[in-house]
């Protein structure tokens, strides 16, 4: 079900996107990411070379990089 968020607040709220790169399997798709948020500040797109877990395969990478962008 999709979420509905209807406080314009949510829009001040900075985004990262993380993606794992090994392991796509055929015919998915990465849903695009927009050059600019909705804040107006630039899309932040970070690649780990890894699979869906990254928590589990890349646990020391996954926190430097949530740390660096908290």
């Amino acid at each position: 079900m999709p979420v509905r968020l209807d406080n314009p607040a949510v829009n001040a709220i900075p985004r990262a996107h993380i993606h794992c790169t090994v392991g796509v399997p055929d015919g998915i798709a990465r849903r695009p990411v927009p050059e600019t948020q909705p804040n107006g500040t630039p899309a932040q797109v970070w690649e780990l070379a890894t699979g869906h877990d990254c928590m589990i395969t890349m646990p020391v990478e996954l926190s430097e990089l949530l740390l660096k962008l908290g």
